[in-house]
């Protein structure tokens, strides 16, 4: 949803810090099925754009604060 705002509004690059199909591998490494909503990659929903990310240091970060969510 966010891709595809931001290709509609015509915004420049994208960065980000994790990847959906991150957060897919971790929900399963954490023992929690996919949920409804398909993930699809930046790519599959805009093109035309600079995309940077996954930042590996940030991801990290990522997945440490959402295996403290889900696995309290």
């Amino acid at each position: 949803m966010c891709a595809a705002a931001h290709g509609w509004v015509g915004l420049g690059r994208i960065v980000y810090a994790s990847s959906s199909q991150q957060l897919v591998e971790w929900l399963s490494s954490f023992g929690i099925k996919p949920g409804r909503v398909r993930n699809l990659a930046i790519e599959e929903v805009i093109r035309d754009t600079i995309i940077d990310g996954p930042n590996l240091e940030l991801s990290e970060q990522v997945r440490l604060l959402q295996k403290k969510f889900h696995t309290k």
